[in-house]
């Protein structure tokens, strides 16, 4: 019997030490460092280099070497914070990063980072690919972050979207 105590004794810390750990875990989230933590698990001297919030979910554009790309953080209760996703593999500075957020009961976007300091807008437009029609056209400013947002109809199953990079004196860039 007192050996059944112990193990249950054990059971209920281990189980105490997990909730604890965990609750530490997101409340660190919150933060930029905690972010850039858990971005640095993976990619090995990652900084966080800009960040933009969207509907409670926080964005952190991320240098690591020559190369850059993004998280995504979900808001898991007020002032907390969880892991989602990363864009995938960085990319060279020079190409754009380019993802899709679908946030559950709300809206879908296309994130764009750039990793070049000389883009300063995106012109990006959105075809029905079913229909062909023109779903949207807009001028996505970089001016104060990395980070451009395009919301999308989450509607359209078959989309396409281009994007054109410009820097301050209007030439363009073919972003890869």
């Amino acid at each position: 019997m007192k050996k059944l105590l112990i193990f249950v004794g054990v059971i209920v810390a281990f189980c105490l030490y997990c909730i604890v750990s965990n609750e530490m875990e997101l409340r660190a989230m919150a933060t930029v460092e905690g972010r850039q933590e858990v971005i640095r698990e993976k990619y090995e001297g990652a900084v966080i280099t800009a960040e933009k919030e969207l509907e409670g979910y926080i964005i952190s554009a991320f240098e690591v070497g020559d190369e850059h790309g993004y998280a995504v953080f979900k808001p898991v209760e007020e002032e907390k914070y969880d892991f989602l996703t990363y864009n995938g593999s960085p990319r060279e500075k020079s190409w754009l990063v380019h993802g899709t957020l679908d946030i559950p009961e709300g809206n879908s976007y296309e994130v764009y980072v750039c990793g070049d300091d000389n883009i300063a807008y995106l012109d990006g437009t959105i075809l029905d690919t079913y229909t062909g029609e023109l779903l949207q056209k807009e001028q996505l400013s970089l001016e104060h972050s990395c980070i451009a947002v395009l919301k999308r109809d989450p509607v359209v199953w078959a989309w396409q979207t281009d994007v054109i990079g410009y820097d301050a004196e209007g030439n363009a860039y073919e972003l890869a």
